[in-house]
C-alpha cells in the first residue's frame, strides 16, 4: 500500500487547507491552489491561471453553491446546477472538466463523478487523458489513484478516511461511462448524498434516451448535485439542441468562438 510523501504532520495541514470551506467552497480559488500555475518546470510555466470564460464558469459555481447553503439554512431544499457549452475545439472545456471532477473528489469526499462522451475513443483518448493529465499537476495527486477510465482513492487514503471520518469509499470515484441507445437503462447511476457530478463532453452525439436516464442520477435533494456538458453544436436535433432550445430554461447556457 502506497503512503503519503508527506509526514503525518504535512498531511493534515495540506488536508485542513484542501477541507476548509473558504477553499473547497470556492472554485477559482481552488483551482488557482491546487495546480502549479506559473511555476518554473511544470506544464503550467507559461501558464497564469484559467482563461477568462473559465474562471466565470468556476465563480458561478461557487455562488450556487453559496445560494444552496442558504436555502438549506433557511430549511429550503437545495437546487441542483446546470450548464451547458456550445464551442469548438481548443477552448478548455475539458480541462475544466478535469478541474471540476478533481475538486469533487477532494472537497466532496465520498461523491461519485461520471464522465461520458459521444464516442469511447472520445472518452478515453481526450477527456480521461486530459483528467490524467491534470491529476499529476495536482498538489494532492497522491490521494488517487489514475487509470483509463476511472479515479479512486489509494488504499492508505480510503482507509484514513474510513478509520477516522467513518466515510465508505464505495461509490468514491470518477468513473468514465460508456453508453448504448438499445440499452439506456444500463446507463442508470447510484444515489449518493455525499454529491454527483455527471459531465458529458462533446454531447452533441449523446442520443435523449441517454439525457432521459440521466435525470436518474439527481433525485435526492442534495447541496452537491451537477450536470454539465459542452460540445461542438454540430446537431439541430437531440438532447444537447434542446438544452439551448426547448429546455433552455433549465440550463446554465455559454457559447465559446
Amino acid at each position: 500500500m502506497q503512503q503519503s510523501p508527506y509526514s503525518a504532520e504535512e498531511e493534515q495541514s495540506l488536508m485542513s487547507e484542501l477541507w476548509d470551506p473558504q477553499l473547497a467552497d470556492d472554485l477559482e480559488k481552488f483551482v488557482m491552489f491546487v495546480y502549479p500555475w506559473g511555476k518554473a518546470g511544470t506544464p503550467l510555466a507559461n501558464r497564469q491561471g484559467p482563461r477568462t470564460w473559465q474562471r466565470d464558469d468556476l465563480q458561478a459555481m461557487s455562488e450556487h453553491i453559496k445560494n444552496n447553503r442558504a436555502r438549506v439554512a433557511m430549511g429550503l431544499e437545495p437546487v441542483m446546477y446546470r450548464e451547458a457549452t456550445a464551442s469548438g475545439r481548443g477552448t478548455g472545456k475539458s480541462a475544466k472538466f478535469a478541474w471540476l471532477t478533481h475538486w469533487m473528489m477532494t472537497t466532496r469526499l465520498g461523491s461519485t463523478c461520471v464522465v461520458t462522451a459521444n464516442t469511447e475513443p472520445q472518452l478515453k483518448s481526450r477527456t480521461f487523458a486530459e483528467i490524467g493529465r491534470w491529476g499529476a499537476m495536482a498538489l494532492n495527486k497522491h490521494w488517487f489513484d489514475y487509470s483509463v477510465l476511472s479515479v479512486k482513492p489509494r488504499g492508505w487514503f480510503a482507509s484514513s478516511l474510513r478509520d477516522q471520518l467513518g466515510i465508505d469509499s464505495q461509490y468514491y470515484y470518477t468513473q468514465g461511462q460508456l453508453w448504448s441507445e438499445e440499452s439506456p437503462d444500463a446507463f442508470a447511476g447510484v444515489h449518493n448524498p455525499q454529491g454527483v457530478l455527471l459531465i458529458f463532453d462533446e454531447a452533441s452525439g449523446i442520443p435523449v434516451p441517454i439525457y432521459t436516464v440521466s435525470e436518474g442520477f439527481f433525485t435526492e435533494p442534495e447541496i452537491d448535485r451537477y450536470w454539465l456538458q459542452a460540445s461542438n453544436p454540430r446537431r439541430n436535433s437531440g438532447g444537447f439542441f434542446d438544452s439551448f432550445h426547448s429546455q433552455k430554461h433549465r440550463w446554465r447556457l455559454r457559447h465559446l468562438d
